[in-house]
Order: C-alpha cells, then sequence, then structure tokens
C-alpha cells in the first residue's frame, strides 16, 4: 500500500527528455548566485502547462492541460482541465487530490518517503535546488538560452521510485521551463510551463484543503 500510494503521488508530477545541444556549464557559481537571487524574490508562480507522460507498457504518450499555481511557503495547486478535471493541491504538510468528484486527504508527516517527495518536487517545480538534500546529485549545463540541471538521487529508497531528474530553467529569468522526473529508464512524464506569471497571486483560496 505504501509504494502504491507512493507511485500515485509521483504519477501526478514525472516529464521529457531534452533535446538541445548542452554543454558542461561555464560558471557554476554565477548560476548558484543567479539562482538564489530568483529564488529569494520569487513569491508567487502563474502558468499554463502541458503534460507529456509515457508509459512503455502501453508504447504510447499521453497529454494533458491544466494550470500551476504556486505561493511561498510550499502552496502547490495543479489544476488539469484537459482531457479529464484533476486537482492536486500541497499545502506544507498536506496533500489533496480531487478525482471524478472524489476528495482524499492525506497528511505527507506521516510517510517521511511523502515528505520527501512533497521537498523535492517543490524544489523543482520552483526550481529552487537549494532546497535539495544530500540525497540528489546535480549535474549542470547549458545551451545558448536555457540550462538544465539533471539531477540523479543517490538514496536507494527513493531511486525505487525516482531514476532520474531534469530541469530545464529559461537563462533570462531563471524561470522552469520544462521539468522531468523518469520512474524508470523508459517511463517519464514531462511538462512543459507556458505563459508564466511571476509575484502577481494574491488569493490563498486555490490551496485550501478541507
Amino acid at each position: 500500500m505504501k509504494q502504491l500510494i507512493v507511485t500515485l503521488f509521483l504519477s501526478t508530477f514525472i516529464l521529457m527528455p531534452v533535446t538541445a545541444q548542452l554543454r558542461p556549464l561555464a560558471n557554476q557559481d554565477e548560476f548558484n548566485k543567479r539562482l538564489a537571487q530568483e529564488a529569494q524574490e520569487l513569491k508567487s508562480i502563474e502558468s499554463d502547462f502541458t503534460q507529456y507522460k509515457y508509459l512503455d507498457v502501453f508504447d504510447e504518450t499521453i497529454t494533458s492541460k491544466g494550470q500551476f499555481f504556486y505561493k511561498k511557503e510550499n502552496k502547490i495547486c495543479m489544476s488539469y482541465s484537459k482531457p479529464l478535471d484533476y486537482l492536486i493541491v500541497i499545502n506544507n504538510t498536506q496533500l489533496k487530490i480531487v478525482s471524478d468528484g472524489k476528495k482524499s486527504i492525506m497528511n505527507l508527516n506521516t510517510n517521511k518517503m511523502m515528505n520527501q517527495m512533497q521537498d523535492m518536487l517543490t524544489a523543482c517545480m520552483v526550481g529552487d535546488l537549494s532546497r535539495l538534500s544530500s540525497d540528489y546529485q546535480l549535474s549542470y549545463f547549458e545551451d545558448n538560452n536555457t540550462f538544465t540541471v539533471k539531477i540523479k538521487p543517490v538514496n536507494k529508497n527513493i531511486q525505487a521510485y525516482i531514476v532520474g531528474i531534469e530541469i530545464q530553467l529559461n537563462k533570462k529569468d531563471m524561470s522552469v521551463n520544462k521539468l522531468r522526473l523518469s520512474e524508470t529508464e523508459t517511463n517519464y512524464t514531462e511538462y512543459v510551463f507556458q505563459n508564466k506569471k511571476f509575484n502577481t497571486l494574491t488569493d490563498d483560496k486555490i490551496f485550501e484543503i478541507r
């Protein structure tokens, strides 16, 4: 049951390979400085997203669309509108999922692995990599327009659910363009974020869990 819950949690948050011509990052200190500055100034994000989920058992890619919302601290809402209505809300230590009109609420503090996953997903989705623990090994790359961070879990418990993560950041504002979490070498889900707005979200209602 524990593995089923973690798999369900991850299946909502998993992404695709970056195909640009990448080269090793030239100046990691400058990258870290910019990323820390942007993370410090970031209060909220509103964005459209498209999700591409590939499952090798079906040999097909399933496409979904929705809206992504983030607000400091630790508040995430992903509202899917196509092909089906589906809602995920993380508010600090609580997780809410609404599917087919059925709502489930979970306290993430009751499951150490789920709590670790929540911290990791929040860090990756908003590009605040300073939140990642020593359970992850990071490699840095760039092209003319983007930075790419490849993240490999080194904790064996986490490796049971995730084999790799890729984050593509826009060089102009250090925001996340794409995010990929790979459950296996072949199964992944990719989110492409578009129409991003920063520090404009004031209402906390979308993050309510009740």
